[in-house]
């Protein structure tokens, strides 16, 4: 079997949750978030921000970032500013797109959102002829592994004030984002008005935590969740997990771990980093001969084709220990990636 780098969701999940699913597995609930379990979790996470929040465990990503947006966006003609690389706008095969909501492009700046932009981007849309900008989207960390700082959600969340758009924090890896950076949970609850814990990408076997701050965008989501076929019948289980999860900054532990396994290769693969960054996701360019032996051995992603070479991304996990890393470098020191030529064995 190969070694596998491909992404940070190929395992069923951590063995504490999945127990947790055991101990519960033959009480009887009521369905669709109604249940004790899931209100818990709404009081868990607002003794953790400090806030009176909303709640709901969705399957994906994709999904609670499309009926997010559609909270946020009442209207067709509203629409989303993100940046270029976004995981909306370049993962998600148009779902947001097909429900009618245009995404704004706004440039980047050393991978992440220009922020000196936002209110230029914001500015070309001046009347009735052009779709109406409503809402801010990014995610963090980002699609190439990198964490916004403190001070840009700041400045970020200001302007949106500024410019009354709704600023909306896709947190597929927030957890990774955490420990990789200065701030809190708390920090990001009150710097948005809606954001999401990721779980399918930190040890859960699926599953994404909605959080929803701002009162305007609490009425009716129910509503928007059951048309959006985001309703889970057995909405508590996910609401199991992520109790769980949550307690005693377990999920920071997890994300803890995955950091420290994304360090030591990072540390070993550092002349052939294309795109640094300070999370899991590691990007290496590699010459194509070179690809195609690793592949023998290792799955990972292509992220990017340059001609006669690839930008290469391995993804370390909540589970990725020393001995993966180790076997990776089995492998890879049979190779100079720096010359391309094959060491003699």
């Amino acid at each position: 079997m190969k070694l596998n780098f491909k992404n940070d969701y190929n395992t069923i999940g951590d063995i504490k949750l999945l127990n947790k699913l055991i101990e519960y597995s033959n009480e009887k609930n009521i369905g669709y978030g109604e249940d004790y379990h899931s209100k818990e979790l709404n009081e868990l996470v607002n003794r953790m921000v400090g806030l009176d929040t909303d709640t709901y465990v969705i399957s994906g990503g994709t999904i609670t970032n499309v009926i997010a947006l559609n909270q946020i966006l009442k209207y067709q003609y509203e629409a989303v500013i993100t940046g270029e690389n976004s995981h909306i706008n370049v993962h998600e095969t148009g779902a947001l797109e097909a429900t009618g909501h245009k995404i704004i492009l706004t440039p980047l700046k050393n991978g992440k959102i220009d922020i000196d932009e936002i209110k230029n981007t914001y500015n070309k849309y001046v009347d009735n002829h052009m779709v109406m900008p409503k809402a801010l989207y990014l995610s963090n960390a980002n699609e190439l592994g990198l964490t916004y700082t403190l001070d840009e959600l700041k400045r970020i969340s200001k302007i949106c004030k500024e410019l009354n758009l709704y600023f909306f924090i896709d947190g597929a890896r927030l957890p990774i984002a955490l420990v990789a950076s200065d701030y809190s949970l708390k920090d990001i609850a009150s710097l948005c008005d809606m954001f999401y814990i990721g779980g399918t990408k930190n040890g859960l076997p699926y599953g994404e935590l909605l959080i929803i701050i701002n009162d305007e965008l609490k009425a009716n989501f129910k509503y928007l969740l059951k048309n959006k076929l985001g309703m889970l019948a057995k909405g508590f289980v996910g609401a199991i997990l992520f109790k769980e999860y949550l307690k005693d900054d377990y999920y920071l532990k997890l994300a803890k771990n995955n950091l420290v396994a994304a360090n030591k290769l990072r540390d070993k693969l550092k002349k052939y980093l294309i795109y640094p960054n300070n999370t899991n996701q590691i990007f290496i360019k590699l010459k194509n001969e070179v690809v195609d032996k690793l592949n023998e051995y290792v799955e990972f992603e292509i992220w990017e084709n340059l001609g006669d070479s690839k930008v290469v991304r391995l993804v370390t996990s909540y589970n990725t220990n020393n001995a993966d890393i180790e076997d990776f470098f089995n492998v890879a020191k049979k190779w100079d990636y720096s010359t391309n030529e094959q060491k003699s064995t």
